[in-house]
C-alpha cells in the first residue's frame, strides 16, 4: 500500500515540484517555476512515492482563514491513475484541515475532475476561471462532516449511521459507529466500556456483532456506489478469534477484497456479496470474519 508522506529532503522537494509541473503546467507549455506560488512556505505539502522512489502524486493545503482551508495543486502521474492515489492525498489533506477546526474546504476543480470531487462530498458553487484559454475551472466547497473520517459520500455514512441507530438497537447499546469511509476501506468502532466481560476483555458475541454490522455496512455502501437498492441479509458467516480485545475495538473492510455481482439486482435476481472483515484492538488484529450477505431485490 502506498503511503502519503511529507517532502523533507532536497531531492524530495525537487521530485515533488517536478511532478507538479509535469502534470499541471508542462502540457500547456508553461515554464518551470509556474507550478509554485507565494504560499509554498506557509502550506502543508504531501506526496506519494512508490518502492522505486518515483513520485506518483502530489497535493497541497493552505489556510485562507481560521475557518477555511484550500486544496491546490492536486496531481497524479498519468500512468498511475485509477489507483486511489488522488483520494489518499485528498483524505490526508482533509484530516489536516478538520484537525485545525476549519468549517469548510474550498478548491478550484478542472471540469474533468468534477465527478471525482463530488463523490467525496464537494459541491459546485460557481463557474470560475478559464486557465490558459482552455481549462474551465469550478469553485467547489465541502463543509466539515459530522465525523472527520467520513471522506467519501459523507451523506451515505450519515444515513447508514442513522439506520443502525433506528433499526438495530444493539448497535447503539454497543456504541458501534461508522469510523471511516474512503475509496479503499470502510471501518467502524465500538465502545469498549459497553462490551466488557468478566475477564476484562470484549465479549466474543460483541466482536461478532461488530464484524457483522461492519460487513452489512460495507454491503450497503457497495449498493449505493452502484446505484442499487435491496434488502441485505446475513446468510452465513465464520469468525476466527485470535486474541482477547482489551482496549480499542475497531473493524475494517478492504473494499477491493469484497466479492460478488450486485448488478444481478437490476435483473430482479438476488445477489451474493462476500465481505472479509478484520477486527482490531487498536492496531493489533484480534479476529478475522467473513460474512456472506444475500441482497434481495425490493418489490
Amino acid at each position: 500500500m502506498f503511503k502519503v508522506t511529507t517532502p523533507l529532503s532536497s531531492q524530495d522537494w525537487q521530485d515533488y515540484y517536478q511532478l507538479r509541473w509535469q502534470v499541471l503546467r508542462a502540457p500547456w507549455d508553461q515554464p518551470r517555476g509556474s507550478e509554485q506560488d507565494d504560499l509554498e512556505q506557509d502550506s502543508e505539502h504531501r506526496f506519494i512515492r512508490n518502492d522505486k522512489g518515483e513520485v506518483l502524486g502530489v497535493a497541497r493545503l493552505h489556510f485562507n482563514s481560521h475557518v477555511q482551508a484550500q486544496v491546490r495543486y492536486m496531481a497524479v502521474s498519468d500512468e498511475h491513475r485509477n489507483q486511489h492515489l488522488g483520494s489518499r492525498l485528498l483524505n490526508e489533506l482533509e484530516l489536516l484541515a478538520w484537525e485545525q477546526d476549519v468549517d469548510e474546504l474550498v478548491l478550484f476543480a478542472r471540469e474533468r475532475a468534477l465527478n471525482f470531487y463530488q463523490s467525496h462530498g464537494y459541491e459546485v458553487k460557481e463557474k470560475a476561471h478559464l486557465a490558459y484559454g482552455d481549462i474551465q475551472h469550478y469553485r467547489m466547497v465541502k463543509s466539515r462532516p459530522s465525523q472527520p473520517g467520513w471522506f467519501r459520500h459523507p451523506d451515505w455514512a450519515q444515513v447508514l449511521q442513522n439506520t443502525w441507530r433506528e433499526s438495530i438497537p444493539i448497535s447503539h447499546a454497543m456504541g458501534i459507529e461508522v469510523d471511516t469511509y474512503t475509496d479503499w476501506q470502510f471501518t467502524t468502532r465500538a465502545d469498549f466500556g459497553a462490551n466488557i466481560n468478566l475477564h476484562g476483555s470484549m465479549f466474543a458475541g460483541s466482536i461478532y456483532s461488530l464484524a457483522t454490522l461492519t460487513g452489512w455496512g460495507a454491503t450497503y455502501l457497495a449498493l449505493k456506489e452502484e446505484g442499487l437498492d435491496g434488502e441485505i441479509v446475513l446468510a452465513d458467516a465464520n469468525i476466527k478469534y485470535l486474541k482477547p480485545l482489551r482496549t480499542q475495538p475497531k473493524a475494517s473492510v478492504k473494499l477491493t477484497d469484497c466479492e460478488g455481482r450486485l448488478s444481478k439486482l437490476s435483473e430482479g435476481i438476488k445477489a451474493k456479496f462476500i465481505v472479509p472483515v478484520i477486527v482490531y484492538d487498536g492496531e493489533e488484529i484480534v479476529a478475522e470474519f467473513e460474512g456472506i450477505f444475500v441482497v434481495l431485490p425490493k418489490a
